[in-house]
């Protein structure tokens, strides 16, 4: 009887051994393997994460840790863990709006600058929000119709419906969607902000009847354009470039082209802050870029990186010196201020 008790007493110890092993104690996540700690990093996923991935090489073993990517950014969500002090993600990469909104709203950390080294990316860096890399919204075609020589060079030209014929499309939502209209409509690069909503819904009507879908998902425009569903497309630059590189018969024009510099930033309450402006100090660093701008047409956050990456490289980003005068830049601020009005019209005009 009394072995029979002591095999019970064994039993129930190593039980609660067990348990006690598989928990931080504190609600934070862990790999339950030598007391890493897991840090979740959400990003939009596809070609863009992948390079992610290779940029943050080596993050892991320097710090003990184990990095779990997810995809993707949702803002209402961010708020959601916020408010219900349930904090899941650590790192997110986002639209540079949201570092502004998200800040104002309590949704966010601020950033560690005492950890975050600001060489070569300080030009981007805010409160809230780093710096994540560049990418692009251009003018997209199908190259079974078009060539470089026959597509549309400008937006105008977009707009022109009898000179360049077929179905066009647009991203369902009113960033870079009404700059565009604004530059067709003959507005200067450079005095696009503040924009003038009315008359950018003004020039979207004049081509609204040949928009035969809004996308809203990134890997949308690549689809629809390979296989003939549509001519024409307002589109990120990186897909199509990628699709391209995988056999499909599509190509961009990067003359006037919105340059989009998106953010990194950290929810508030995550119980991993301290490893997570280590991430973002990693992860912008100038021989990162490199990696990631090896990987993806994207630009660096650094700025630093353009010394490092070869010229055959470097032609290929939205962020090449080369198109500088040729594109406009997104302006963050303005979007955070007034992207819930402008939506709300935006919408309102879409089921006009």
């Amino acid at each position: 009887m009394k072995s029979k008790w002591i095999a019970i007493v064994m039993t129930l110890i190593m039980v609660v051994s067990l348990t006690a092993c598989g928990s931080s104690g504190d609600g934070s996540q862990s790999s339950g393997s030598g007391g890493k700690e897991t840090l979740v990093v959400v990003t939009w996923g596809g070609e863009l994460e992948t390079a992610l991935k290779k940029a943050a090489e080596g993050f892991e073993e320097a710090n003990n840790c184990t990095l779990q990517w997810e995809s993707a950014p949702d803002y209402s969500k961010v708020k959601a863990m916020v408010d219900a002090g349930d904090v899941q993600w650590d790192v997110m990469s986002c639209d540079s709006d949201f570092a502004f909104r998200g800040g104002k709203q309590g949704l966010l950390e601020k950033m560690d600058y005492n950890v975050i080294d600001k060489d070569g990316i300080e030009e981007y860096c805010s409160d809230y929000g780093i710096p994540a890399y560049t990418w692009a919204n251009v003018i997209a075609y199908n190259s079974a119709k078009y060539t470089a020589e026959t597509a549309p060079q400008t937006w105008a030209e977009f707009w022109d419906t009898d000179k360049f014929p077929g179905e066009r499309s647009f991203y369902k939502f009113p960033y870079q969607t009404l700059e565009v209209a604004l530059l067709a409509d003959g507005v200067s690069k450079d005095e696009l902000y503040p924009l003038d909503v009315d008359r950018a819904l003004k020039s979207l009507d004049k081509i609204k009847d040949k928009v035969s879908t809004w996308w809203e998902s990134g890997a949308q425009p690549q689809q629809m354009l390979s296989s003939g569903q549509v001519d024409l497309i307002s589109a990120w630059a990186g897909r199509i470039n990628s699709a391209k590189a995988e056999g499909s018969q599509v190509d961009i024009v990067m003359n006037q082209a919105i340059i989009v510099t998106d953010s990194w930033v950290v929810p508030k309450g995550t119980k991993h802050k301290e490893l997570a402006m280590k991430f973002l100090n990693f992860i912008t660093r100038a021989e990162a870029g490199k990696t990631f701008s090896e990987n993806i047409t994207y630009g660096p956050a650094n700025e630093k990186a353009y010394d490092l990456l070869d010229q055959s490289i470097i032609d290929t980003l939205p962020s090449a010196p080369k198109y500088k005068d040729m594109v406009a830049t997104y302006d963050p601020e303005y979007w955070a201020e007034n992207y819930d009005a402008v939506n709300e019209k935006f919408q309102a005009w879409l089921l006009e």
